[in-house]
């Protein structure tokens, strides 16, 4: 059994929210989905609202025949090109919408197994025992320069080059998510987030809110509120799933 919940604001700084996201919360297992359409790019809530739906969709028929890891790998994967083509089919069909890009991220959530499926610079985060884990690297300069080594952490949380995607759907090619999977355990939590979230927080912060409320939507509530204020720059949009007690009633 699974808690998940979602919340979205958008910034002073835009006149529209680009971020969009989705989940489903079945028996045995949750999907979340987390997209940000390019600020810079036209329509960019158009293209991350089709990256999320269009990959919910495939994988609302996909999920009943998956058997594996390989299995949820590869169902995810074709998730993302069937993202990426409704993306370019839009653009074609419509010439305001041509250029119009989005990331995508992916968890799916079982009581034994977390899998995560990534395109861009929302992140995964896994909270467990207090501790926060990032499960997923950012596809833009900065995040290329840090893992070449050419930046520090430090210079990577004001680097310019964060904003500068290298991984993005809406692109005529095939697309190669990165996955990863996890073991998962009772108690853990599973945060997607737009850059817009986790730019205006530490760490430190987001344990503290975590720790301090067993209100999901609440605990959503808080971690998106900077994203409302004078000092955000950028839309705010975040999914948590916690895997509930009850799921191991049965084992």
């Amino acid at each position: 059994m699974f808690d998940v919940c979602g919340n979205s604001v958008c910034s002073p700084a835009r006149h529209n929210n680009e971020d969009y996201y989705a989940y489903r919360n079945a028996p045995d297992h949750a999907v979340l989905a987390i997209a940000d359409g390019l600020g810079g790019c036209p329509y960019g809530e158009v293209a991350s609202r089709i990256a999320v739906e269009a990959s919910m969709e495939y994988l609302d028929g996909a999920l009943a025949d998956i058997s594996g890891v390989d299995d949820l790998s590869f169902e995810l994967d074709k998730a993302f090109n069937k993202a990426n083509i409704e993306i370019l089919r839009n653009c074609a069909e419509n010439p305001d919408y041509i250029g119009m890009c989005s990331t995508l991220t992916v968890a799916f959530v079982a009581k034994d197994q977390l899998t995560i499926a990534h395109y861009g610079d929302c992140r995964a985060y896994l909270v467990r025992n207090g501790d926060i884990l990032q499960l997923t690297e950012d596809h833009n300069l900065t995040g290329f320069l840090l893992r070449s080594g050419k930046i520090s952490e430090e210079e990577a949380q004001t680097h310019e080059g964060r904003s500068s995607l290298v991984n993005c759907l809406g692109e005529n090619k095939y697309i190669r998510p990165d996955i990863y999977t996890y073991n998962a355990f009772c108690g853990d939590c599973v945060i997607l987030a737009s850059d817009g979230m986790y730019s205006l927080f530490d760490e430190d912060t987001c344990r503290d809110i975590l720790q301090n409320t067993d209100d999901l939507e609440e605990m959503c509530g808080m971690l998106v509120t900077r994203g409302g204020s004078e000092e955000s720059k950028d839309n705010s949009t975040v999914v948590v799933c916690k895997i509930l007690p009850e799921t191991y009633e049965d084992t």
